[in-house]
């Protein structure tokens, strides 16, 4: 895999597999507008062969990294992609000057938790109802440290 950040000529490509792996996609122009404020907003895109398999984005406020959107092309998880673009993510966020990071995940996403779980969150509270489409509660975790 190589991992490079998000640019405007990605946008089709990172739109088309938000789509493919997502109940309530993020539209072409909210990943637009990510670009358009490089301090806070970072992506890293995994490519293999000229084909987008991975793409993952936080944001960054002051010192803490919360990750936005982590998704694997269908045909290619269970791979270890997703483990290998998180780790990245977290190393990127690093450089970046965070010091923990935070997400949310749906609270029936059990490979996910167990995903994050392996790479050392842990979960702190629970967000009720906070998925639109299903109404499904999210599991707020925590990586306190992520030197």
């Amino acid at each position: 895999m190589q991992y490079r950040p998000l640019a405007a000529a990605d946008l089709d490509a990172i739109a088309q597999l938000e789509a493919a792996t997502n109940h309530l996609p993020w539209s072409r122009a909210l990943f637009a507008a990510e670009l358009e404020n490089p301090e806070t907003c970072h992506w890293l895109l995994g490519w293999r062969q000229g084909q987008l398999l991975s793409y993952g984005g936080f944001w960054r406020a002051v010192d803490e990294a919360h990750i936005t959107n982590v998704a694997v092309h269908p045909g290619h998880q269970r791979q270890g992609l997703g483990r290998e673009l998180m780790q990245k993510l977290l190393e990127h966020a690093a450089l970046k000057g965070c010091l923990r990071a935070t997400l949310e995940v749906r609270r029936g996403n059990a490979p996910a938790i167990a995903l994050y779980e392996g790479l050392g969150f842990r979960p702190v509270a629970m967000r009720p109802r906070y998925y639109l489409d299903t109404q499904e509660d999210a599991l707020l975790m925590w990586k306190e440290s992520l030197a």
